[in-house]
């Protein structure tokens, strides 16, 4: 997969954070920066990264970050400047579900309000500062042996939603969220294109995690559905997704949304 920079991941301490964590470390990623609300879990994830790991200089860090935060964000990244002196890959995946209203005419003012600074506000904190930093950041080549792939200064992978593409009834605030996410992915998409910098947003299904378990919990009678392929996604396969698009190997990907949902987009009605 050719992954070999540094890795910043804002959600990193839980789900398709840790998965993602741990694939770039088995992947060769010389460096891992764990950011989380929940600093136990990102120094966890960040040992288990150490363990993981198949590249002989590979180093991982942990961080608290509070993404609905401008402050927290930054303060963020200027430690991985400084412990780590580039960012090649960043990963946002912090981020919250929510109780499903009936129509939006009973929905949660409050609930809503959450919703957009968790998912919208906190992605693009992240994005208005990482390609500030990736801007100024050397080129690279994408492949020393096939300079015609040019060249990049980074690669951002957003977490959207197949909700980010559709909606299903209940759904309204979440929705809003990741349709609003992929258009911040795409407007820093086409601002970023001119500098070697690409952005990708990655849609996944239901996945195994404890948020869809959560959000379960929260909506008595709810079934996750599972599309075609009969089950809910891993968060190993959201995370190899998001390997692959920061990975070289995607050099003319930019500004994609992503679906990685086992088909349920296709059977929608």
């Amino acid at each position: 997969m050719d992954i070999t920079g540094n890795l910043v991941v804002f959600g990193g301490g839980a789900g398709i954070g840790r998965a993602t964590c741990l694939a770039f470390a088995k992947a060769g990623a010389r460096g891992i920066l764990v950011a989380d609300i929940n600093l136990g879990s990102a120094q966890d994830v960040a040992t288990e990264t150490k363990a993981a790991a198949t590249n002989p200089d590979f180093r991982a860090e942990a961080v608290h970050v509070d993404i609905i935060s401008e402050e927290s964000v930054n303060s963020a990244l200027k430690q991985m400047v400084h412990s780590f002196g580039r960012i090649d890959y960043c990963v946002v995946c912090a981020g919250a579900a929510a109780k499903r209203c009936l129509e939006i005419a009973d929905s949660n003012v409050a609930e809503f309000i959450r919703l957009q600074n968790l998912n919208v506000n906190g992605t693009y904190f992240v994005l208005r500062a990482v390609l500030a930093i990736m801007q100024s950041q050397e080129p690279r080549p994408n492949f020393a042996e096939s300079p015609d792939r040019g060249t990049t200064r980074g690669a951002v992978v957003t977490l959207g939603s197949i909700l980010s593409c559709s909606v299903e009834p209940g759904g309204m605030q979440y929705t809003t969220s990741k349709h609003a996410v992929l258009g911040l992915t795409k407007s820093a998409a086409l601002d970023s294109a001119k500098y070697g910098i690409r952005v990708n947003c990655v849609c996944p299904a239901y996945t195994d995690t404890g948020m869809v378990k959560q959000l379960i919990l929260d909506n008595p009678g709810m079934v996750a559905p599972t599309g075609p392929m009969g089950r809910l996604g891993r968060p190993e396969e959201i995370a190899d997704a998001i390997a692959f698009l920061c990975s070289p190997r995607s050099s003319y990907v930019t500004g994609c949304p992503f679906l990685v949902d086992g088909g349920i987009t296709i059977s929608y009605h």
